[in-house]
């Protein structure tokens, strides 16, 4: 018994090493870890506790720091642009390709963009850009789709856009057994969201359910569960407002440096000194503007020596080339388009920088057609139809055959366009991509480009010309051919 005693230290010391070594590293206590012990809380809790405080931070540096506002409006510019273009794609039972019907569909879909804002102001589109804007602000946009009275309309339809910060729980009574978490009613027991609780802009008024049916409510969910959205350039807060400070004390120490040129130093003591006391005096002030410099005038007993200030023009720039660097690294965009410094890159790089960006927004482009595009097109079409604007007789025995289509995202102009012309060339030759594919990929439609080349073939051939005469007089002068 006294030898299983003397051993029983040496035992916990071997339990303990053995449990050590099955961590992960990243788990261990060391001294270059120190204190360092973060708490993890649930997605819901730390969204709940910061979301109002980093919302209001990403908003002013948007608003007052130049590189965040860049890299907000580059974002929607990629994602979005000017409005993803819908390319309806309505087959029949037998999976046919409906072209009239596509048509049809598309041109309501344009006259309800004309009118889908519920004040009247912004276009569609417009809406859509919005919306971009919103989730890189704030992590997340809110849209609800209401009807209105009025004959002169196309359809009843109508969208109305909420700010995050209108959702609240004080006030908020959930329905049955369902719970509300941040102004958001869900079931307790799927997590399926029930309604949306609004309060007024001023947060005073009594809280506004909404049924979830009616409200798209846009983020990218990071962890299972979540309810709400969180800015995606939250992690580059702290480090952005630290280089703007930086960057303001160094643009400071540029002003000071190039201001201050001399000290005059008096031979008159007492005389300039009365000089300075009487009221009368026109020298009373001790200092003196001279164009964009001061002259400072000394007291008497009193000798400054000024030390060197040199402007160091040449560190400046290397400077705000590391600020933009790590703006970058904070929101994602590349370098290039964060500060339009192409002066150092060739065509291949910039085409890479650019397809490697495209390629980083294909999950933010697609997600945001999902849960934007897509819902607000189906309750139009549904719209649509019951009001007798678009008729399809089977449509609601089967709407999915006839709600099908495409959405063409902002595409950006080639960097080397005969490059990429001979490449697409080569590859439908080699029937490796089809003309379609080709076209999409510059944001159009085949359909489109062919009647456009049936219109300038009919034209051409109005005029007594060929098609073949028009594009040669076209790429050798295109002006003559535009004063014939």
């Amino acid at each position: 018994m006294l030898s299983k005693i003397k051993t029983l230290p040496s035992a916990i010391k071997s339990h303990f090493s053995k449990v050590e070594s099955k961590r992960y590293a990243a788990g261990k206590t060391s001294r270059s870890s120190g204190n360092w012990r973060p708490v993890d809380y649930g997605i819901n809790e730390l969204i709940s506790q910061n979301g109002p405080e980093v919302r209001a931070r990403v908003r002013q540096l948007i608003r007052d720091f130049p590189p965040f506002s860049r890299a907000k409006r580059t974002i929607t510019d990629f994602v979005v642009g000017p409005g993803i273009e819908l390319q309806s794609r309505p087959v029949d039972k037998q999976g046919n390709y409906l072209p009239k019907l596509a048509a049809e569909i598309e041109d309501g879909y344009k006259r309800f963009c004309d009118e889908a804002d519920i004040a009247g102001q912004l276009h569609g589109k417009e809406m859509e850009r919005l919306a971009r804007d919103q989730e890189t602000e704030t992590g997340e946009y809110i849209i609800a789709q209401t009807n209105l009275k009025d004959a002169k309309r196309y359809i009843p339809m109508a969208l109305q856009m909420f700010e995050a910060d209108w959702l609240t729980s004080y006030g908020a009574k959930a329905v049955g057994s369902n719970k509300i978490e941040q102004g958001v009613e869900y079931d307790s027991q799927t997590g399926r969201r029930a309604a949306f609780h609004f309060t007024d802009p001023d947060g005073i008024g009594k809280p506004r359910r909404i049924e979830a049916r009616h409200i798209i409510h846009g983020f990218e969910t990071l962890r299972p569960g979540q309810f709400r959205g969180i800015s995606p350039f939250t992690p580059g807060v702290l480090v952005t407002r630290d280089l703007q400070d930086a960057m303001e004390g160094e643009i400071d120490g540029f002003k000071y440096a190039a201001k201050w040129l001399a000290i005059v130093k008096s031979m008159d003591p007492m005389g300039r000194q009365a000089a300075l006391n009487d009221p009368n005096a026109e020298t009373r002030a001790p200092i003196e503007e001279l164009e964009n410099g001061i002259i400072e005038y000394l007291r008497p007993n009193e000798d400054v020596h000024l030390m060197s200030n040199p402007r160091g023009a040449g560190n400046f720039e290397p400077f705000v080339h590391v600020v933009l660097l790590m703006i970058s690294v904070a929101t994602g965009v590349p370098y290039e388009l964060l500060s339009g410094d192409y002066r150092k890159l060739s065509w291949a790089v910039i085409r890479v920088v650019r397809s490697d960006f495209k390629q980083s927004l294909k999950p933010i482009a697609t997600r945001h057609v999902r849960q934007n595009c897509d819902p607000i097109f189906r309750e139009y079409l549904n719209q649509a139809v019951m009001s007798g604007r678009i008729h399809i007789p089977d449509y609601f025995s089967n709407p999915y055959q006839y709600n099908r289509a495409i959405w063409q995202p902002p595409v950006a102009d080639p960097v080397d366009k005969l490059r990429d012309s001979k490449a697409d060339i080569a590859e439908m030759e080699s029937l490796l991509r089809s003309p379609q594919e080709i076209v999409a990929g510059r944001g159009r439609q085949l359909e489109d480009v062919m009647k456009e080349l049936a219109a300038a073939k009919a034209m051409a051939e109005k005029y007594g010309l060929t098609m073949e005469e028009v594009s040669t007089a076209l790429a050798n002068n295109p002006a003559a051919v535009a004063k014939d």
